[in-house]
């Protein structure tokens, strides 16, 4: 199990590093153009733009559009990190050092294994390829996939940035820094050089890094190892196996009644200060005390917290609840709380 974030300027490159690698870890032992680097079984899932039908024109137009597109490419890390033999490629920009380390976070979390590639295209180079790119797909045609072929050219179907578009974000890059632990262990990759003799040595060190290799040791000096979860992101390991199915279960069908019972009033979710209410959300349950309308998102963000905060209770002091009207109401305590603080 394996995070790779790949990095870069718009139109470096990226995509195709990421398929590259893709190859890499999916080929046989003796597989095509001598990239392959073993032969167990992985899950190769590749993140991005692209794989979320985001046109990256209209995600990156403006400062709320992009930490929008943001959130929806961590929560898609987030969700595709867990599990066994599995290796995720987040093939974006990631060009936010604070993006990067939330990353890194999630990668800790799952206590997986992880590494930066950074695709190091000259800026002239890559301005080249998103005109290039621009010129090969028809207005409104293309997909959104990531940076040029090697060597020069586009993706095939990708659609290009506009030049405001790719001149803000290339402003906006922070180089990824390998003494930084997000940031590392770093492979700084050149798509542009004329030799990709030592760009396909380091893909294979990459994929080498990502299966558990050992010859991964010789690119990185402690050689791969799994990222350790802190106490703040750990998961609880308990003997009742049900345990966190069932607050998992009660947490959801709390946020399902919350939501229908504020559907069910005039004006369905609608903003502006409503007045306090009571919201019951079953019998024998503490209502929701609601002075303004609480959205899907606000509740999930809320559950999210609440599940990792008695994870953290359940790691260091008494367990979480083992029935479902106990968990209700905790989590209804909570909420109760959280959101009259806002």
């Amino acid at each position: 199990m394996a995070l790779v974030v790949i990095c870069g300027q718009p139109c470096s490159g990226k995509t195709t590093v990421a398929d590259l690698l893709v190859r890499a870890v999916s080929a046989e032992r003796n597989g095509n153009e001598g990239i392959a680097v073993g032969a167990r079984s992985f899950h190769v899932s590749v993140i991005g733009e692209h794989s979320l039908h985001v046109d990256r024109n209209d995600g990156y137009q403006d400062m709320v559009c992009e930490k929008n597109v943001r959130g929806l490419l961590r929560s898609a890390v987030d969700r595709a990190v867990v599990g066994k033999d599995k290796i995720v490629i987040v093939d974006s920009l990631n060009n936010i050092k604070g993006y990067r380390y939330e990353l890194w976070c999630l990668a800790r979390a799952a206590g997986t294994r992880y590494c930066m590639v950074h695709c190091d295209t000259p800026i002239d180079t890559a301005r080249r390829w998103n005109k290039e790119r621009a010129a090969a797909v028809p207005e409104g045609g293309g997909g959104s996939g990531g940076g040029g072929g090697v060597g020069g050219g586009g993706g095939g179907g990708a659609s290009s940035y506009h030049d405001e578009i790719f001149d803000d974000l290339v402003r906006r890059f922070e180089r990824p820094d390998g003494r930084n632990r997000w940031d590392s262990p770093l492979f700084t990759i050149r798509p542009d050089a004329e030799d990709h003799s030592e760009m396909m040595e380091l893909i294979a060190q990459v994929a080498s890094l990502a299966q558990g290799l050992r010859g991964a040791a010789t690119a990185v000096a402690k050689g791969p190892r799994n990222l350790q979860p802190t106490i703040a992101t750990q998961t609880v390991r308990l003997s009742e196996t049900n345990v966190l199915y069932e607050m998992d279960k009660a947490t959801q069908e709390v946020i399902i009644a919350l939501i229908s019972a504020q559907q069910g009033e005039v004006g369905g979710l609608g903003g502006g200060d409503v007045g306090m209410r009571k919201v019951d959300v079953g019998q024998g349950l503490p209502p929701v005390n609601l002075h303004r309308p609480v959205g899907l998102p606000e509740l999930r963000r809320h559950r999210r917290t609440f599940l990792k905060l008695t994870s953290q209770t359940a790691l260091t002091g008494r367990p979480p609840p083992t029935d479902t009207i106990s968990a209700k109401r905790m989590f209804l305590d909570y909420l109760n709380r959280e959101i009259a603080q806002v």
